[in-house]
């Protein structure tokens, strides 16, 4: 009741009536940031996935259990060469009423396929050669060449399905009034302070969603964020910052959902003449301590990666080229001076203040290279502004926080491949191996799983001997939530990003 009184007297800044305010089964929901977009095919962050998520439904999803999980696609069959697949659809409405149909899928694909769009996972989804659709509730792909990581990727945010006709007038339209299948329908976004979401009673499972309305209120400062859910202004919030855990486990009132996933570590833009050199990017692999990092920016928490984040029981991991670097300051010189540069060079290293483990990695990384020679300048934006460099490859490298977007081996792909897309969220800009590519291509193409595991074998020996990443460490990524909050999941490993799909099952009292 405190929380509805205080927001009721906030009602005429917030721009909320009295009725959302007092509405029965709404959450409020403290993200860490605005999205960006809400573009279905950009990739925005986390926090505009958390509410594409409530929207949107693609022909299958990550389940909370991290399995594929089939949602507008009743079922689905696969070829055995891994070359055909075959959708049925379910009886599904989207927000505007209409059937979700065979001919609204096929659109949906065409739009994130065009080689002029801005599809995040167009590479990756290129392989599909021909869109048929034999009935309404029928969709047959066929592929350039077999992929049994298809599916994942069509598991993603990014693949969600949108009706034709909406596509048709706004496919250019970044900021049309988004038309999902989802179990929420969009409601109202107030610039700078909240989008709310309300309950879509077409939902095509039963009896949910529980909540009648979600706010996702924006809390860009993470002290303001850890407050709101002290106080009970929200209700879930993301991002816990480190320093923050501890207090907000103990509770009583608030629980911590705990994860480990995400991976910090850096991209390079190889047009940025050092680092278009292998040994460069090598001797920072060598130069930076990882404890440095862990304990600037992560209060302590987590665990040095001297490798490529490869978790362990993932294809391509190892025991032995986990360890592959070490830190150690005089090979790093060393290496330096083989490249050319024995004295380092000057070079600007984008981050982003709005989450201190961010600016935090930088000022350490910022401190561990000046002791190679390499002085570093901070460019510390917000993050809708760091996101707009990175799309753009404004940068000479970048501190990547982030996961495998797939569960599959192929989440390399995203990382490493070079294609005809030089320039993506998570590769280091203009990288382009053609050995790496035909690894990538056969691991991809490869049914056999024991054949499978000797291709990333080798993908992973030339990768850490190129090195156009460089990883530090693994992270948590926590939630929080207020006691009386129940069903909303830290979803397992990768997929930590995309557990705002669980708002579908989430109460409050």
């Amino acid at each position: 009741m405190q929380r509805f009184l205080r927001l009721a007297l906030a009602s005429s800044f917030l721009g909320l009536t009295a009725t959302a305010v007092l509405a029965d089964g709404t959450l409020y929901f403290g993200l860490s940031g605005e999205p960006s977009t809400l573009d279905t095919v950009v990739q925005p962050g986390t926090s505009g996935r958390t509410v594409k998520l409530a929207i949107h439904r693609g022909l299958v999803n990550y389940g909370i259990d991290g399995k594929i999980s089939p949602e507008l696609a009743e079922s689905y069959d696969v070829s055995p060469d891994a070359k055909e697949f075959t959708f049925h659809l379910r009886a599904a409405k989207f927000h505007d009423g209409s059937d979700v149909t065979a001919a609204d899928v096929k659109a949906s694909l065409e739009h994130m396929l065009d080689p002029a769009g801005k599809a995040a996972f167009r590479n990756e989804l290129s392989i599909i050669s021909k869109i048929e659709t034999p009935d309404q509730k029928t969709v047959k792909l066929t592929l350039s060449k077999p992929s049994v990581a298809l599916v994942d990727y069509l598991a993603l945010p990014e693949s969600v399905i949108v009706p034709a006709a909406w596509l048709a007038k706004n496919a250019n339209n970044p900021t049309a009034t988004p038309i999902g299948a989802g179990p929420f329908k969009f409601a109202t976004w107030t610039r700078g302070r909240e989008i709310v979401v309300e309950k879509f009673d077409g939902y095509y499972k039963q009896g949910k969603p529980d909540l009648d309305e979600v706010h996702y209120v924006f809390y860009s400062d993470e002290n303001t964020r850890v407050n709101a859910l002290k106080s009970g202004d929200v209700d879930i919030i993301d991002y816990v910052p480190a320093k923050d855990a501890a207090d907000l486990e103990k509770g009583p009132e608030t629980q911590l959902l705990r994860n480990t996933g995400p991976f910090m570590g850096l991209q390079f833009n190889t047009k940025f003449e050092p680092f278009s050199k292998p040994e460069v990017r090598q001797a920072i692999a060598y130069a930076v301590d990882r404890s440095t990092i862990i304990n600037t920016a992560f209060n302590g928490l987590g665990s040095p990666i001297y490798g490529i984040a490869i978790p362990k029981g993932y294809m391509g991991y190892s025991d032995a080229k986990a360890n592959y670097f070490k830190h150690d300051v005089a090979k790093a010189k060393e290496l330096l001076t083989k490249a050319g540069y024995p004295n380092g060079f000057e070079v600007r290293l984008l981050a982003s203040s709005q989450y201190s483990f961010h600016q935090n990695t930088a000022v350490a990384i910022q401190s561990e290279l000046a002791k190679i020679g390499i002085k570093v300048t901070l460019d510390l934006p917000d993050w809708a502004s760091r996101m707009a460099k990175a799309s753009a490859a404004d940068y000479d490298f970048t501190v990547l926080g982030s996961l495998g977007e797939i569960t599959d081996a192929d989440w390399l792909s995203n990382y490493y491949y070079g294609g005809d897309k030089l320039v993506r969220t998570n590769n280091s800009p203009y990288f382009n191996d053609q050995q790496i590519n035909e690894l990538l291509d056969t691991g991809r193409a490869t049914v056999d799983k024991a054949e499978r595991e000797k291709i990333y074998d080798k993908f992973v020996d030339r990768a850490l001997e190129l090195s156009p990443l460089v990883y530090f460490m693994w992270r948590e990524q926590n939630y929080a939530i207020k006691k009386g909050v129940t069903g909303f999941t830290n979803m397992p490993g990768f997929l930590t990003f995309q557990s705002g799909l669980s708002i579908e099952n989430t109460k409050v009292e």
